[in-house]
């Protein structure tokens, strides 16, 4: 028996009928009943897979015909099984795995080719979705795999239209369209999975070859294929794949201004054109502070390369060089000049070209900040004042004068210090932790540009006693935000103890934040000698409670160079204490 257009008719309404439901009829279910259209889709695709074993039972197995009602079989299948794990029910891979049967006779055959590798990709995400990554693995490779012998072999596939209708009125180039489409999807879920392996070099190379196709075949949504470009550059760029990142950023944002361009623009209905008008403004947002996190690596990369010893010791193995790495590869058909030029993709040896780095980051932040504000978003907003304070705090470091580098300094606190004033410590602890412990640290490095100064001012004159002021104003104010970093974490001043809950990588900044008091109170200036013996029993109070919390073995390589000098300082600090003490009672 053959097969004619008649005998096909009822199934290709019914499977038609069936996608009109999921894709147009589904985004009027209401809320209460989200999955309506797809139940009636379901059950019209089950009357067709009546229909089609009906079908199938009239045929003879081995022919043409016999061979095209399975792949029709296997289609409907399929969708089904993707209906069902929409609607968050079981026996999804079960059916997949049916269907995959149902075609493994016809294996190789033009007709299957599409069909083959949607089931192995539907296979392939459920497996991952279900963390069994190795067999996700398997059944995309298979997918791949069969993809790469089709275009080897020059095959011609076919789309489901093309099963129901006779070979004349197969529509030429949608089946190979559809192909380039399944396969595009084979490699986005191979990215995930080489993502949940930990293979972060082989995610970001499928990534980007995803990324490449969409455009290719002009198969992608603006937004999406934005944020997945600036996704993309985060890995790059902490490898120091500088001009990739650019590249993927400038991409991201010339997306963004097409989706403006291309969609907003020409949307009428002014609900529809706010609401993406919203995303776009959000989306922009975002892609704009991951410009802002590249900046920053480079200002914090170009610092660490400055410093780095030229000369290392013989014998011990040094790092290869921070080096930015020229190798790329770029999207075809974009002019993407115009963003790329915004910004180096170097690093930087002198202040201004650090300023110029800085200067975009912080306008992108800027921009960020209209989106994030700190009545609608306060903690994003927080961060975005703490990526601004890094900013100022790293381009400070390439800033030779005394004086302009304690105002880079002081523009860096204004931003720490208006985080832990508009935030409840209460319900924002982790944010106002890191403010306090960032203000204690900048207030700290303003104080040894002032001591800096008042050397060189005491070898010519006397210091005065607004200077002297300013020091101790520096030395109070770094004092005070790493108390309040300490007592965050239920720490005792009177006896500095870590209660024992307490994690070892919080462990570090607190004993940081010890040493650092210890010699804050040292540099203290004041002619009154009880406050100066005070003072003096504070500075040897938090140096020995840092080294005895050093005891620990851990500890003791991550603060070698601080335990010296605090050992040595406990050694000197009790003489002087009782210098001191006796000052005070002879006078």
């Amino acid at each position: 028996m053959k097969i004619t257009k008649e005998n096909l008719t009822d199934i290709r309404e019914d499977y038609e009928k069936a996608h009109r439901l999921i894709d147009e009829e589904s985004k009027n279910d209401p809320p209460t009943e989200p999955f309506r259209s797809h139940y009636i889709a379901r059950d019209v695709l089950n009357s067709a897979l009546r229909k089609v074993k009906i079908l199938a039972e009239a045929l003879e197995p081995t022919s043409d015909a016999a061979s095209t009602v399975r792949c029709i079989h296997a289609n409907i299948l399929k969708d089904i099984a993707k209906i069902t794990t929409f609607v968050e029910e079981p026996r999804g891979d079960v059916l997949l795995k049916e269907a995959l049967e149902l075609i493994e006779i016809d294996r190789g055959t033009v007709p299957t080719i599409n069909i083959h590798i949607e089931i192995l990709n539907q296979l392939g995400i459920m497996a991952c979705n279900v963390s069994n990554f190795d067999d996700s693995k398997q059944y995309l490779d298979q997918a791949k795999n069969i993809y790469a012998e089709t275009k080897e072999m020059e095959r011609q596939p076919l789309t489901m239209a093309d099963l129901f209708g006779t070979k004349e009125e197969v529509e030429k180039g949608k089946g190979e369209k559809l192909l380039e489409s399944n396969h595009t999807l084979t490699l986005y879920y191979l990215a995930q999975v080489f993502g949940f392996q930990e293979n972060l070099a082989e995610s970001a190379r499928y990534c980007h070859i995803t990324l490449k196709r969409q455009l290719e075949y002009n198969e992608f949504e603006h937004v999406d294929w934005a944020l997945n470009a600036a996704t993309l550059s985060q890995f790059y760029f902490p490898k120091n794949h500088l001009a990739q990142a650019r590249h993927l950023l400038a991409a991201s944002t010339y997306m963004l201004n097409r989706y403006e361009t291309e969609v907003v623009e020409k949307i009428t209905n002014e609900a529809e054109r706010a609401e993406k008008e919203e995303t776009l403004r959000y989306r922009m947002a975002d892609v704009g502070r991951c410009w802002a996190k590249y900046g920053l690596h480079i200002l914090v990369t170009s610092k660490e390369r400055l410093g780095m010893d030229d000369d290392p010791v013989e014998g011990t193995q040094s790092e290869p060089p921070l080096t930015p790495v020229k190798k790329m590869d770029r999207f075809t058909g974009l002019d993407l000049a115009a963003y790329e030029d915004q910004v180096a993709a170097e690093f930087c040896l002198t202040f201004d070209d650090a300023k110029l780095v800085m200067l975009n980051s912080l306008s992108w932040l800027n921009k960020a900040k209209e989106y994030y504000t700190k009545e609608t978003e306060a903690s994003q907003y927080a961060k975005i004042l703490q990526d601004i304070a890094s900013l100022y705090k790293h381009l400070a470091f390439f800033e030779e004068d005394d004086g302009n580098q304690c105002k880079l300094y002081k523009r860096g606190a204004d931003q720490l210090e208006e985080i832990v004033e508009i935030l409840n410590a209460t319900y924002y602890q982790t944010i106002c932790r890191e403010a306090w412990y960032e203000l204690g640290l900048t207030y700290s490095n303003m104080l040894d540009v002032k001591l800096s100064q008042l050397d060189e001012m005491q070898s010519n004159e006397r210091p005065t006693p607004h200077a002297l002021n300013k020091i101790n104003h520096l030395c109070e104010k770094s004092i005070r935000n790493f108390i309040k970093f300490i007592e965050s974490y239920k720490i005792e001043l009177e006896t500095l103890e870590l209660p024992d809950n307490i994690e070892e990588d919080e462990s570090h900044p607190i004993l940081y934040a010890y040493f650092h008091i210890g010699r804050l109170y040292y540099r203290l200036i004041t002619p009154d000698k009880r406050l100066k013996l005070k003072n003096t029993e504070n500075s040897l109070f938090y140096y020995s409670r840092f080294v005895a919390c050093c005891q620990d073995e851990r500890m003791r390589p991550r603060f070698a160079q601080e335990l010296s000098v605090c050992k040595e300082m406990i050694s000197l600090l009790p003489l002087k204490v009782e210098k001191l003490k006796n000052e005070i009672s002879e006078g």
